[in-house]
């Protein structure tokens, strides 16, 4: 990490390049502020468990399954080598399973739509629907005796008639039921049963709890869900600008750390970082692992007292540092300030030569 003198020599170096002088002693004509870049992330595995009673029907191997004694929450389990992997971790509780015969016997039970019947009643005729059996045959009116008819009956001339199947009559039957006043069911050809569409005439179905395999299985299951949570870290939030960031990731000379004991953050940069940076690293909750990956960067802020309105930047890079010169908050602000009436006259100017 550079001394506040090698900063402000590197400063000084600028302003001579610049052709500008300075005064030498550094304490009497400038500020220097040391910040710590810091930028990465953490991934950290947070771990959910939970238990619930189970279900199968039919028969079930529950062999190969892990076991757990009590309760899942007291289950030990080593922490992943990997926090950026998901898993779920399915495990039974031991003496937990229960294998039997389902109370069916034999998987199937008694079809409830034609209660075991295998067939359904159904009308075997119904009234036709064109004459609905009033007019069926002009000349028997569906009996097959021609002296049944009524004189008027017998006097119409009906279109579209057909001869009766009953009495044989010409043009005088209905055309849809040919005299008989009524239609054959299509669904049971007139047989006055027809097929249970549930159990297709077996009288039975598959039980449902079972599925028809006549076994059932129960057990306690508990299950551990590991998933990776990503924090990205940029610190210090404020107080470096923006370009300063952006030369830092191009020129800095950044050092690495996943901040464990045998790899922590420098005493002075974790001072410099402080609260910041203990909230970052505080443990969340479930968190059974972590991986951090973060770089860091020292740099320094340089206010020269003669020069007020300019900002130093050093910064740290494998060769000589790298000095960024901006202007103050101050001297941005007038700079801003002067655009704006630049832009304000001209848009004036242009209404009045319109």
């Amino acid at each position: 990490m550079l001394s506040d003198e090698e900063a402000f020599n590197a400063v000084l170096k600028l302003v001579k390049e610049r052709g500008e002088t300075l005064p030498a002693s550094p304490p009497a004509v400038a500020e220097i502020t040391w910040h710590c870049l810091l930028e990465g992330e953490i991934v950290r595995c947070i771990e959910n468990r939970t238990e619930k009673e189970r279900f199968h029907a039919g028969p079930l191997d529950l062999s190969d399954k892990p076991v757990f004694d009590t309760t899942i929450a007291a289950h030990r389990v080593p922490p992943p080598r990997d926090p950026s992997q998901q898993k779920t971790l399915k495990l039974v509780r031991r003496g937990s399973v229960d294998d039997r015969s389902c109370d069916c016997g034999n998987g199937t039970v008694a079809c409830q739509r034609c209660k075991g019947a295998g067939d359904l009643r159904c009308e075997p005729r119904m009234p036709c629907t064109e004459c609905r059996g009033a007019d069926s045959c002009l000349k028997c009116n569906g009996t097959g005796s021609r002296a049944n008819a009524s004189a008027d009956q017998a006097a119409q001339d009906p279109d579209e008639r057909t001869v009766c199947k009953v009495c044989g009559a010409l043009d005088a039957a209905c055309s849809t039921c040919r005299g008989r006043g009524h239609l054959e069911c299509a669904t049971c050809r007139g047989a006055g049963l027809r097929t249970c569409p549930d159990c297709t005439r077996a009288g039975t179905v598959p039980h449902q709890r079972c599925a028809g395999t006549g076994r059932t299985v129960t057990w306690t299951e508990g299950v551990i869900t590991r998933q990776p949570h990503t924090d990205k870290v940029k610190l210090p939030q404020f107080g470096v600008s923006y370009f300063a960031w952006q030369s830092a990731r191009e020129q800095g000379a950044w050092g690495k750390t996943d901040l464990t004991d045998e790899k922590p953050l420098p005493g002075r940069q974790a001072k410099i970082l402080g609260s910041s940076l203990r909230t970052k690293l505080a443990e969340h909750e479930q968190e059974v692992a972590r991986h951090v990956d973060l770089s860091y960067l020292p740099l320094a802020r340089v206010v020269v007292t003669a020069q007020p309105h300019r900002v130093y930047y050093v910064i740290p890079t494998s060769r000589a540092p790298y000095v960024l010169l901006l202007p103050s908050q101050r001297r941005a602000g007038q700079i801003a300030a002067v655009v704006c009436g630049v832009l304000l006259l001209l848009a004036m100017i242009s209404r009045l030569i319109n």
